[in-house]
């Protein structure tokens, strides 16, 4: 129940296609810390 409404539920979180203005900044992210996903995924408001 706890890590359905985590990952599926919640309000706050995204749904659908990533923007391009995401993807850039993933891109630019990815660059600057490399492989560190969890990193990246904290910079990622909502997603």
């Amino acid at each position: 129940c706890r890590l359905r409404w985590i990952n599926y539920l919640r309000p706050d979180i995204k749904r659908g296609n990533i923007t391009p203005d995401e993807d850039d900044l993933i891109i630019r992210l990815h660059s600057l810390l490399g492989n560190r996903w969890s990193l990246i995924a904290k910079r990622l408001p909502g997603r």
